[in-house]
């Protein structure tokens, strides 16, 4: 009988504020969860990873994001901008997308409803929200590495 081996989904931080990004990284890790996480810091630099453009060319280095964390408030292309060609690509759509944004405003959670978000996360990245987002997206069978159950 063969046995089918699964890699862990690669995550993508987009975030500016390196503060948040150590929170996300030290979050991910109190959740003993440890899928490697690649960070950009704007949008632009999102989607050149996500479609592997500019310094992102590298599939094996860069490959398809299995969740994307994405700030809305970006510098140049913000995150909302990057939110809707997502939804617009039907083969990015399929990515799941977490908001994580510290507006608690009605009008920007349903800027992500309409296109699908899966979660909409208030910084700061904590453990126990991070365990609340992949408890409420687990129907993605999305592969956690090492995740405490």
């Amino acid at each position: 009988m063969s046995r089918v081996q699964v890699e862990p989904i690669r995550i993508l931080l987009v975030e500016d504020d390196e503060a948040d990004i150590m929170l996300a990284q030290r979050a991910f890790e109190r959740a003993n969860i440890w899928n490697k996480m690649d960070v950009v810091r704007n949008g632009q630099e999102a989607l050149d990873y996500i479609y592997n453009h500019g310094n992102f060319t590298d599939r094996t280095k860069y490959p398809r994001p299995g969740l994307i964390l994405l700030d809305l408030n970006l510098p140049g292309i913000d995150g909302r901008d990057v939110l809707d060609k997502l939804h617009k690509d039907p083969h990015m759509k399929t990515i799941p997308v977490v908001i994580i944004s510290t507006s608690d405003y009605e009008r920007d959670i349903e800027f992500g409803r309409a296109r699908e978000v899966q979660h909409y996360l208030i910084k700061p990245i904590q453990v126990d929200n991070i365990m609340e987002t992949f408890t409420a997206i687990r129907s993605f069978k999305m592969i956690l590495g090492n995740a405490a159950t």
